[in-house]
C-alpha cells in the first residue's frame, strides 16, 4: 500500500520477530505448554500515532483522508500502484487518553485470505474467520488478546505493565468497525481507571522504552489450538512532546458507505 499520508516515522516502530513470543500449544489445556510462536500470519506495513481533538469511534479505516481509504479509492479509480492495497487490512487502534487524545494505530496486510476465512485448514483460520466475519462482538471481546514484552525500561514501568497476556476485551471497551476490505478494532483505554493510570505512566517514559506488542486469538480448546500470532509491533523511544499529525474528526457526509461500529 502506498503510504499516503505519511505514517510514524520508522524511527520510532518496527515489526519484531514474532517468535519471541510464547503461545498455547496444541496439548496446553491439558500440558499447560507455551511453544515459540512462530511467524506472524498477517504483515505489518504502517504504524500512526495521530492527535485528534476527541476519539473518533467511527475508525480510521473509515476516515476519507487517511490510508485505508485513500487506497481504497485508488483502486476503484484503477490507478493503484502494484501491492498498494492488499485482499484485507485488520487495524488495532488503541485510543490514548491524557492531556491530549490519541490514536495509536497499527495497520496489517492480510496477504492470504486463506488464512482468515477458514479454508486452510488450520485452527487458527478456523478461529480467526469467527472473529473477523461472524456476528457475536461478545466473542470477540472474549478471545483477542495482548501479550506485552518491555524491551527496555525502567523497574517502575516493568512492573506496572508485567508481561502476562490479557484478554482486553475483558477490562477495557473495544469497538469493531468491519467492511468487507477491513477490521478495525477499536481500544479504548480511557474506559478503565487502571489502565489509563498505566498508559498515563508509560507515556511519562515513552522516551526511554522499547516496547513488543503481540496480539492473539486466545485459543481455548485443542481444535483452536495451537495459538498463532496474528500480527505484532515495536515502539520504541517514541518521543510524545514533539507532538504528531493531527486528524480532524469526519461526519458520515465525507464517506458514502460507512460501516457500522459495533
Amino acid at each position: 500500500m502506498a503510504l499516503n499520508p505519511p505514517p510514524l516515522g520508522q524511527v520510532y516502530w518496527s515489526e519484531p520477530d514474532a517468535n519471541n513470543f510464547k503461545v498455547r500449544g496444541k496439548q496446553y489445556k491439558t500440558d499447560r505448554v507455551k511453544l515459540k510462536a512462530g511467524k506472524s500470519a498477517f504483515r505489518l506495513f504502517a504504524v500512526d500515532i495521530v492527535e485528534v481533538a476527541s476519539p473518533i469511534m467511527t475508525g480510521l479505516c473509515n476516515h476519507p483522508k487517511e490510508r485505508v481509504q485513500q487506497a481504497i479509492e485508488r483502486e476503484k479509480m484503477g490507478n493503484s500502484p502494484e501491492g498498494d492495497l492488499a485482499p484485507f487490512i485488520f487495524a488495532m487502534n488503541i485510543i490514548l487518553p491524557g492531556s491530549k487524545y490519541y490514536h495509536f494505530v497499527m495497520y496489517y496486510a492480510v496477504d492470504d485470505m486463506s488464512v482468515i476465512d477458514g479454508t486452510d485448514g488450520t485452527p487458527f483460520s478456523k478461529l480467526a474467520n469467527d472473529f473477523f466475519f461472524g456476528e457475536s462482538d461478545e466473542m470477540r471481546d472474549n478471545t483477542f488478546k495482548l501479550i506485552p514484552h518491555i524491551v527496555e525500561g525502567n523497574f517502575i514501568v516493568r512492573k506496572a505493565v508485567g508481561s502476562t497476556p490479557a484478554i482486553m476485551g475483558r477490562k477495557l471497551k473495544q469497538y469493531y468497525v468491519k467492511s468487507d476490505r477491513f477490521f478495525e478494532l477499536i481500544c479504548d483505554v480511557g474506559s478503565s481507571s487502571v489502565a489509563t493510570g498505566v498508559v498515563g505512566l508509560c507515556l511519562g517514559y515513552a522516551k526511554t522504552l522499547v516496547v513488543d506488542l503481540g496480539f492473539v486469538l486466545e485459543g481455548n480448546e485443542e481444535s483452536t489450538l495451537p495459538e498463532r500470532i496474528l500480527g505484532c509491533a515495536q515502539a520504541r523511544h517514541v518521543d510524545f512532546p514533539k507532538g504528531f499529525r493531527f486528524v480532524e474528526a469526519y461526519d458520515d457526509n465525507d464517506n458514502d458507505s460507512l460501516p457500522s461500529t459495533s
